[in-house]
């Protein structure tokens, strides 16, 4: 009888670790597939940073990629900090859902009633603010305005000093402008400074243990530097700036696994109903930033239940493709195999290069100045590299991007081309008219 009892035994405990095997081979099939998907950008130096998967609630998928420091080869570890963009804004919208739940304020009441002296408040709502529909530009600073540490009050003035891009609540435009003046609401509301705010509303009942708004003065342990592609296609240091100047719309510094906690806590309302309702639906979650060389993103596909969560600090186009194509892999689907684009630097005279210079339009409220300098043209903070006379890569995005022109050879606008149709954008006036 112990003899039989104990072959059941074993008979039990082998099944149960055979079970275990079996579930998790799949999790060692999509590793190793997401591996050799990122291994042509891992090779060409193009991609730095983290990136977490999941199924469901299990992580499936953790890795490092490159430099956090490339200078004193510093690598990039689970615990760097990178500056998460545009995710910052998410984090404002919970702590502007928690100030509504604690009848603070609500979206009705007017930005006079919180900034009396700014410029048409009283037609401006704080609904209009978290909508992007306050008609508050995108970009309220110049560059040289943009490395020097920022307050939410400092940012506020700001924009109150800029005409607006529209009517208030008349249209949509993105506007990292109008979540500053936000930032500033929200503090006056709560009494609480911008960070305080984050840590009590959304980092700590979160659990995301190393994120933070901060400015350049703050010793911050495991800050990664930020890089991009230069004119001649190899990596250089990106343009200094101090985040804090995006306070309440990309100020954040954070880890991809705080960052997946967050929307964890979201998607499955551990942060409240007002959160999962106004960011889950029916294809799930999804939050994207893009600044300054650094990218972010997390993601959560409601069909397949899985979770993509990236945090890095070289911006280039494999950012978009991981987004595009990962969640495909940790779901059992095929993509097609990853490649790098082919290019062909091309000599152009700087006379030629300088004919292209002026103010385009990414979108309303949101404008680019192409500027020509070292053999190429700068949109903003983004190389152009030339492949042609009138035809530039991106690297950033890995887009191509062609001038096009009138019949007398006047430049037109900018077809912007990643995937399918490229974005136009119209050219607006000369540098030489801002």
């Amino acid at each position: 009888m112990l003899r039989r009892n104990l072959f059941m035994l074993i008979a039990v405990v082998l099944t149960a670790a055979n079970a275990l095997a079996e579930e998790a081979a799949p999790g060692k099939k999509v590793a190793a597939a997401i591996d050799a998907y990122l291994a042509p950008y891992i090779e060409a130096d193009h991609l730095s940073g983290n990136l977490l998967v999941a199924r469901g609630d299990q992580v499936i998928y953790e890795r490092s990629f490159g430099w956090a420091d490339r200078e004193l080869s510093v690598p990039v570890t689970p615990e760097t900090r990178f500056n998460v963009a545009s995710v910052t804004k998410p984090m404002t919208v919970i702590a502007l859902i928690d100030l509504i739940g604690a009848q603070k304020l609500t979206l009705a009441d007017t930005l006079s009633k919180w900034i009396p002296d700014f410029p048409r408040g009283k037609e401006i709502t704080i609904g209009h603010l978290a909508r992007h529909r306050a008609g508050i530009p995108h970009r309220v600073t110049e560059p040289n305005q943009e490395t020097e540490p920022r307050s939410a009050e400092d940012m506020a003035r700001f924009a109150a000093q800029r005409p607006l891009t529209g009517e208030p609540g008349e249209r949509y435009a993105y506007s990292s402008g109008g979540f500053s003046v936000l930032a500033r609401v929200l503090e006056l509301a709560s009494g609480e400074d911008y960070n305080s705010l984050l840590q009590r509303a959304v980092f700590t009942p979160a659990g995301m243990k190393h994120s933070i708004h901060t400015d350049g003065r703050t010793l911050l342990p495991n800050r990664a530097s930020a890089y991009r592609i230069g004119a001649e296609g190899s990596i250089v240091n990106a343009g200094h700036k101090d985040f804090s100047y995006l306070v309440g719309a990309g100020s954040v510094y954070s880890t991809a696994r705080d960052l997946y906690a967050m929307l964890r806590a979201v998607r499955t309302g551990a942060l409240g109903p007002g959160p999962q309702q106004s960011f889950v639906d029916d294809n799930g979650l999804d939050w994207n930033g893009v600044t300054g060389g650094f990218r972010a993103f997390a993601d959560w596909h409601k069909e397949s239940d899985v979770s993509v969560v990236f945090t890095g600090n070289l911006q280039t186009g494999v950012g978009n493709r991981i987004r595009r194509d990962v969640h495909r892999i940790a779901g059992g689907g095929e993509v097609a195999t990853a490649d790098l684009p082919k290019i062909q630097r091309a000599a152009v005279a700087a006379s030629v290069l300088q004919q292209w210079e002026g103010i385009y339009q990414l979108r309303p409220g949101s404008e680019l100045r192409v500027t020509a300098r070292d053999g190429a043209l700068f949109a903003n903070e983004w190389t152009m590299i030339p492949v042609g006379p009138r035809r530039f890569w991106s690297p950033q995005d890995y887009a191509f991007v062609d001038v096009v022109t009138d019949d007398s050879g006047k430049p037109l606008r900018l077809d912007w081309a990643t995937d399918g149709d490229p974005l136009p954008c119209p050219r607006l006036r000369d540098l030489d008219s801002e």
